[in-house]
């Protein structure tokens, strides 16, 4: 899935994303802080939330993508704004829940299904009556001409924050066994989290791992070996020893030292996970990150911005404040984020008549975002 075009409201919190043209490989989004680059990632992760059923308060969509086979969708809808009258203690789902307005899936310009209040027309015939709080991709999600779509908004990944990376997670027996006969394709296409897909990728395709640690020790050129197993008994308290018995983690034996290393430092563990990312996530995939350099030792950057420049088969779409990151990545793939008021608008360098040297780029680059805090104030 390459996204094309995206435009976005929330009217709940008074926010919109103008019409945005996104590259089909690297974006980087850059902008002042509380400009709105998160949300952009978010709204972009919403369409895969939106896919599978979820009802989002007075949000309105329309996007544009490339399917992995070069077909073209159109995908745009309006949910409900509702105030929130739900008592604390409700417990019916449908009190959280907001209608769908509207909703049209395209192909090529040829209108798949169409959604006009409550009614629904899937390929010129009305449908029976469907529940009117979930999108029509999740409502025939088992028809043959909205599976693909379904799959390819599935394809829309928002990579763990350095804050969401566990360093121990539980790996059940019965999650090793059901991909132990699975491809690495299964694999690299489930929804698992991305330190329980290494452990089972360092278990099953041993091979495969080896371009991760590959990867990793060119980084960490310290480092000799590194494995993923479960906790041993002396290393677990006896007061956690039933819940962390199929806890698994990452350890690490460094050149010259013969004791593997259980504790490794955050930078090291986010650097692993990025690059376990990149090598465990679906082809033609969308790849959404937010800040990534937090966490990441100076040395680490150059590397895991080079893993991300160097993978052209997925749609990377990036926000980043470090200037090494933005130097280091053409003016070529910029999107300069501003905002007025609740308005986002997205625009390239060169609509900023942004020089195409990288050293006098990055000044011209300040200076445009200076101005856009001035008018933001």
């Amino acid at each position: 899935m390459k996204i094309k075009k995206l435009e976005y409201y929330d009217d709940e919190y008074q926010w919109k994303l103008e019409p945005v043209d996104f590259w089909q490989n690297l974006n980087l989004l850059v902008g002042v802080s509380g400009v709105g680059k998160t949300r952009i990632l978010r709204a972009i992760n919403s369409l895969k939330m939106i896919a599978n059923g979820a009802s989002l308060n007075g949000v309105r969509w329309n996007v544009s993508f490339l399917s992995s086979d070069d077909c073209e969708y159109h995908w745009s809808g309006k949910f409900e704004t509702k105030e929130s009258t739900t008592p604390i203690d409700s417990d019916s789902a449908n009190e959280e829940q907001v209608k769908i307005l509207c909703e049209t899936l395209k192909r090529n310009q040829d209108t798949i299904v169409e959604r006009i209040q409550e009614k629904i027309i899937f390929h010129g015939q009305q449908t029976p009556k469907l529940s009117p709080y979930e999108s029509i991709v999740e409502l025939l999600k088992q028809e043959d001409s909205i599976i693909p779509v379904k799959e390819e908004l599935d394809d829309i990944i928002l990579a763990d924050s350095g804050r969401g990376f566990d360093k121990t997670m539980l790996l059940p027996v019965s999650i090793v066994k059901k991909h132990e006969k699975s491809s690495l394709l299964s694999l690299k296409e489930s929804d698992l989290p991305i330190l329980i897909k290494l452990a089972i990728l360092y278990r099953i395709f041993p091979k495969e791992f080896e371009k991760i640690k590959k990867s990793f020790v060119i980084i960490f050129p310290n480092v000799a070996d590194i494995k993923i197993e479960s906790l041993k008994d002396e290393d677990i308290p006896i007061a956690l020893s039933q819940l962390l018995k199929e806890a698994t983690t990452v350890s690490i034996k460094e050149k010259g030292v013969q004791n593997w290393i259980k504790n490794i430092s955050s930078g090291m563990f986010k650097t692993l996970m990025y690059i376990s990312q990149l090598y465990l996530s679906p082809d033609n995939c969308v790849i959404l990150i937010d800040e990534f350099e937090n966490s990441l030792g100076v040395n680490c950057l150059d590397s895991v911005t080079d893993l991300i420049l160097d993978n052209q088969e997925s749609q990377f779409i990036v926000t980043s404040h470090h200037p090494y990151v933005i130097n280091n990545i053409s003016p070529a793939y910029w999107k300069i984020v501003t905002r007025q008021g609740s308005l986002v608008t997205v625009k390239n360098a060169q609509d900023f008549h942004i020089s195409e040297s990288r050293q006098k780029a990055f000044i011209d680059l300040i200076n445009v975002l200076e101005d856009d805090e001035y008018l933001d104030d």
